[in-house]
Order: C-alpha cells, then structure tokens, then sequence
C-alpha cells in the first residue's frame, strides 16, 4: 500500500485521565470540515490476512467535534479512513489521544473507478509533546533508519559489509536504547532482523534460529510480522521441493492433516516450535489459497481442522479469517452479505433473494460499457421475471441521479446504492464496471464472475439449469 508521512503534528499521548475506564482508549478531535461524516477506527484482526476489523464509528456533529472509546488490550496500530487518505495511529491501552485530521479530500469518481486506486497513508497528529509516545518513537526511528538505507541502498542490498551494518544498528540503537516501552523495543529488534536477513542474513534458517524459535510470538507487533511474512511468503512450495519437505503436498492434499504438516515441518532442524510451525502452516495455507498447486478443498478442510482444533486461540482465529476471505467470492460457497438502499427507499439484504436466482452486477450509469449492457440487460428482465432476478449495484455517489437515469429509460429491474455499505465492492472484489455474479436460490455463488449479457450469459445460465434438472431427475429415480 502507498505510504507517505505527513506530519501534521507528532502524534502524542496525553496521559490516562482519571475519569475514563480502566481499559478504555479515547480519541477525540475537532474539524467542521468534516460535520456531518461518519468516521470509523479500524485495526488488523491479524497480519497474515490483514482483515480490518472496526472498533469504533462517530458521526462527526455540526461543529465538527467526534469522539471514540474502545477497548484494547495490547498496543495495537489503528486505521482512520478519511477519503483521498488513509490516518494511522499506534495507541496503547488506558490512552486519550486529541487528534488532528487533516484537510478534508474526498474521493474523487475516477478514484471509486479506479481499481487501483490506493489511498496515502499517514500518521495523524495529535497534540502533546511527550518524548516517550510511541508514535513519536515509531517516526523517529523510522526516520533515520530508512534515511540510512537511502544513502546506502548498495553497501547493504548490493555487496553487503556484516560489520558496517551491524555497527550503524548499534548506533541507531543507542539513541532508543534508555526508553521504557516494550513494544517499541520489541519493534526495533524486528526491524533490525528484516534489514539483516534482507542485507546479509539471507538464510531463514538462522532468522528463524534467533527470532523465531525461542521467542514469543508478537501477532500485533508490525515489524514482528513484516519480517515473518517475508520469510514465510509461499513457503509450502519452497518447502515440498526440498528432499525433507517432499511429504508436504501429500499431508496437506491428501491426508489434510495440520499435524502430519508439522511433523513434516519438523525435519527442518530448525522449525521445531510447535506454536511457530503451526503459525507457519497458516501463512502457507492462506498463500496457496491463491494459487493452483493445492487442491483448494484440500486447504479449506485442512484449515478448518486448525479453526476448530487448535490449542491456540489466535490460531484459530486466524484460521477463520483465511477461510471467510479464500471463499467469499468462490464458487460454490455463499455470496457476500449485504444491507443497501433500494430506488424505492427501503433496505434490502441479499439474503431477501433466497428464493430466486440472482443475477448481480456492479455498474455505474456513467459508465459507457454499462450503459451498453443495461440496454441488453432490459431485454433480459422483460423476457425471464421468473426464471432470474436482476439486481444492480450502483457505485455513483449520486444516487438520486441514478434513480433518474434508470426510471427515464425504462429500467425496472430492482436499483440498489452501494453508498451505504461501500464495502460492498471489496467483498465482491470487483476490479472493473461492469462486473456480474450468479446467486442460487440458496445463497451460493454459481458463477464467479459470471458473463455479461453481451456474452452470452442467457445460454450459459439455461444450460446451467439443464444440468440442474438432469441432476434431480437422476437424484430421484
């Protein structure tokens, strides 16, 4: 993701106040140019998939005040989404924190079209100046490490010198060394380690020997799983073409047994903690979700005995994590959920079409590759009300006009706005407008995605509902 700092002011911690929750976190602020927007506060529910998960929602008042409580029970690093930008806040339990939104931006139509697109990421301001705040901490220390990897990008990446490297690291870790925050400490180390293994340490096997093996494992702490990510990236394929790993496609294929993997695992004379095997397994099973050499049923189950049986909470979690997201747009598994607006005023959830098949698509009237299909989509509604529903996800911010648009030209097919729930497009992971799904009258995704009229989808689907008729003749026989 696009990551640039812009420093309104060092975010500082204020102090836990006396009157708030023993456990709570508060951030609060003011900027009118924001009144009347609602404003959410996410963070990672783990970083091997990376699911955002919300803590807390606001509707900023008309003068511009807003304000959040939520519980935490570690220092966890924060998302605000405020349109063109992306906020980020590392806060700590028992915290209040005023901070400064910067100047509003929206996002612009070409930027909601745009697949691409990905929002500028920086660190919010809040006002304090205590040395000690971990954010404070976190820039400085970013700083001038990646200032010292600008000017040496050679000597570290190119023809790596060990002692030149290791000696600009204690000298950087003289600066922090005295500061009394475990996090932070614990930050540095792993970033240490990543420039290491990325200059000279080239061998995950003495990474995972002296960070790894011997040491807790840090789900929450970024640069902790920046460097885990790295090392384990597609390591189930790495590891299988290895002469000791060459059972690992038949444990996970075949057997779909997590503790025949990890047994496997365990002729890396290295890779023996149990709690760090298993957490290996899970950043394979979640790479080779995206990838073809596994069967895909083969890594759903094998994850779900991790979901379901695992000694370790964050395991199982994580388990379920990769399974929701692997799946929500997998034929044969249930269509995303969703909760929006209709041209007539209500809401309506997908799960009001279980009695039809759905044909879904995303579309906006501003499009031009849109405008052709609703022309093509229009016949489709008039000739087969029975047989499919059509429903239209409109991604303008302008709902009003197209609900206009749609009812000038005739189009009665149901209208739905995504403006309530825009999450919708990450759901449906649509890259492009129009983009089309088929839902069964049980919720299940039958084609992912599916064609557009303009390809023939009328055949496709009545050929589909052939086999589906063959199937329940031979079924009841």
């Amino acid at each position: 993701m696009l990551k640039k700092l812009i420093v309104v002011s060092f975010l500082i911690f204020l102090g836990f106040q006396n009157w708030a929750k023993s456990d709570t976190t508060i951030i609060f602020g003011n900027n009118v140019e924001y009144a009347h927007q609602i404003i959410k506060v996410y963070t990672y529910d783990d970083y091997i998939t990376r699911k955002l998960v919300l803590l807390a929602s606001d509707t900023v008042n008309s003068d511009g005040n807003f304000r959040f409580e939520f519980q935490l029970t570690e220092t966890k690093l924060l998302y605000i989404p405020l349109g063109y930008y992306n906020g980020m806040l590392y806060a700590n339990t028992d915290s209040k924190y005023e901070v400064m939104l910067p100047e509003r931006r929206d996002l612009t139509f070409a930027d909601i079209l745009n697949p691409y697109f990905q929002k500028v990421e920086f660190f919010l301001g809040i006002k304090g100046d205590d040395p000690y705040e971990i954010n404070r901490l976190i820039f400085e220390f970013d700083d001038i490490l990646e200032r010292y990897i600008d000017q040496n990008y050679y000597e570290i990446y190119q023809k790596p010198i060990q002692d030149s490297v290791d000696l600009v690291i204690d000298n950087i870790e003289k600066l922090f060394d005295t500061v009394p925050n475990t996090f932070f400490k614990n930050y540095r180390t792993y970033k240490y380690a990543l420039l290491k293994y990325s200059s000279y340490m080239r061998n995950n096997l003495y990474v995972t020997k002296d960070y790894f093996n011997e040491m807790p494992i840090r789900y929450q702490n970024v640069s902790y799983m920046d460097l885990f990510n790295q090392l384990y990236t597609n390591y189930l394929l790495f590891y299988m073409n290895k002469s000791e790993g060459e059972r690992l496609y038949s444990d996970i294929a075949l057997a779909k047994s997590p503790s025949m993997a990890k047994e496997t695992f365990s002729n890396n004379l290295v890779l023996t903690n149990d709690s760090i095997q298993e957490l290996v397994l899970l950043k394979g099973l979640n790479d080779a979700c995206y990838g073809k050499e596994f069967p895909f049923a083969s890594l759903i189950i094998t994850l779900d005995s991790i979901a379901n049986a695992s000694s370790i909470h964050e395991h199982r979690k994580i388990a379920k994590n990769i399974i929701a997201l692997a799946t929500q747009t997998k034929v044969g598994y249930q269509a995303p959920n969703f909760e929006l607006r209709d041209a007539l005023g209500p809401f309506r959830k997908r799960t009001n079409y279980l009695a039809n098949y759905v044909y879904l698509n995303f579309c906006s009237i501003k499009s031009f590759a849109c405008q052709q299909d609703f022309e093509l989509l229009k016949g489709l509604h008039e000739k087969y009300k029975t047989e499919f529903k059509i429903i239209s996800i409109s991604i303008d911010e302008d709902f009003d006009e197209a609900k206009m648009y749609f009812k000038d030209k005739g189009y009665e097919w149901t209208l739905l706005s995504f403006n309530d729930e825009k999450s919708v497009i990450e759901k449906y992971k649509v890259r492009a407008y129009p983009t089309y799904y088929l839902i069964g009258p049980k919720g299940k995704l039958i084609m992912s995605p599916a064609l557009s009229p303009g390809e023939n989808f009328e055949y496709h689907f009545f050929n589909y509902m052939r086999n589906v008729k063959r199937q329940d003749l031979r079924n009841n026989r």
